[in-house]
């Protein structure tokens, strides 16, 4: 990719109802209530936010901001991950891999309280006036507060040093494979076997080693990746629901409606609707 085509763009919403959505294959985003309360859908997950909150949205993700009790407003940061991780060397990319894969589980928030805000909401502040200012070489800074935003959430997350902390880290690190193959083969019928053989542990072992370092049971894992490529043809094609089931894995659809339930507290068809709804 060119290093001019790599994704690095500023933006503000306003209004009512579904205000942002979209979905980045390989950028990542930082959102932040600048007024009102949303519920921000990142893939299978929701959170509830208010004005000053940021809200991180890794990439491949379908994501969703919908307002909560009358107008709202956000602004983001979108950027190619490639663009910060060209910077990278082997830890800083681990670490960065780490935050991914926690971040793609569950949804990353950074409110007034947390202790690197203030360096969030400058750096953002800053990189949207130069942004929108347009001014000579305006793109230096802004990929400099990119930077800068990037380097405080990752150290945050690598300075947590305890036992636990480097015990998921050391495990994440190892389920890299796994997590990869998932990834890749999602379609298809996995096995616990084939994954545990993987990183050479037994079955069990591997279970309570993914449970404990990702959050979900590898099964569970694996059919909410299932579910985040629904979300993504559901809300960006018009492809009909029992072919959705069977490309994401799911050969009988009624199951499939049973996990998206599950997952999204809804039908596919009515998620379907309101994606029509809020483009």
């Amino acid at each position: 990719m060119a290093d001019e085509n790599k994704l690095l763009k500023l933006y503000s919403k306003s209004g009512e109802g579904i205000i942002d959505s979209g979905y980045f294959p390989d950028a990542a985003e930082l959102i932040q209530v600048t007024g009102g309360s949303v519920a921000v859908s990142v893939g299978t997950e929701v959170e509830e936010a208010s004005a000053g909150d940021f809200i991180f949205v890794p990439s491949s993700l379908v994501f969703r901001v919908q307002t909560v009790g009358g107008p709202a407003s956000v602004r983001a940061f979108a950027f190619s991950r490639e663009l910060v991780e060209e910077n990278m060397d082997n830890f800083d990319g681990e670490i960065n891999y780490m935050f991914y894969v926690q971040s793609f589980s569950r949804i990353v928030t950074f409110k007034k309280d947390h202790q690197i805000y203030e360096t969030l909401a400058y750096c953002m502040n800053e990189a949207y006036e130069e942004y929108i200012s347009k001014d000579v070489c305006y793109r230096l800074p802004t990929r400099a507060y990119l930077y800068l935003l990037s380097s405080k959430i990752l150290r945050y997350y690598a300075g947590q040093r305890s036992e636990l902390d480097r015990m998921i880290y050391h495990n994440v690190i190892r389920l890299r494979p796994v997590i990869e193959y998932i990834a890749e083969n999602y379609a298809e019928k996995i096995y616990i076997e084939t994954l545990s053989d993987m990183i050479s542990v037994s079955p069990d072992y591997f279970t309570k080693m993914f449970k404990d370092s990702i959050g979900k049971t590898p099964i569970d894992y694996i059919n909410g990746v299932r579910v985040n490529h629904s979300l993504r043809l559901l809300s960006m094609t018009d492809t009909p629901i029992n072919e959705i089931a069977e490309r994401i894995g799911f050969s009988n659809p009624n199951y499939f409606h049973k996990i998206f339930k599950q997952y999204m507290n809804t039908s596919p068809l009515t998620y379907r609707k309101s994606a029509v709804n809020g483009r």
